[in-house]
């Protein structure tokens, strides 16, 4: 059987408590094996001006082929308009890391 590659989805969140909510859904329907939260500044452009922001950078752990299942709940737990939602692809793990997650990030079309 051949291996799922890893990749780490981030999002952001304006606020811990919906992060967490987030992070709750994805452990629950097994979707992630770890989610880290960390609190961050943020300057970007919205509709014509800068804009400056307190949000939680959430950082997914998971499999490539659970990123569309992740990505359609967190359109719809989302507040913001254009949620950042991007997947970095892990080019190498340690082994045993590696196996856990497999082993913990299961849904696959349940």
């Amino acid at each position: 059987m051949k291996k799922d590659k890893i990749i780490i989805i981030e999002t952001t969140y304006p606020n811990l408590e919906a992060a967490k909510n987030l992070a709750e859904i994805l452990l629950k329907e097994k979707l992630a094996g770890c989610i880290q939260f960390q609190k961050i500044e943020s300057r970007y452009e919205w509709q014509g001006k800068i804009a400056n922001d307190s949000e939680f950078l959430i950082r997914i752990k998971t499999k490539n082929s659970l990123y569309e299942k992740i990505e359609e709940i967190i359109k719809k737990h989302h507040s913001y308009k254009v949620p950042e939602i991007i997947a970095i692809l892990v080019e190498r793990a340690e082994e045993n890391y590696s196996s856990w997650l497999e082993n913990t990030a299961t849904n696959l079309g349940k």
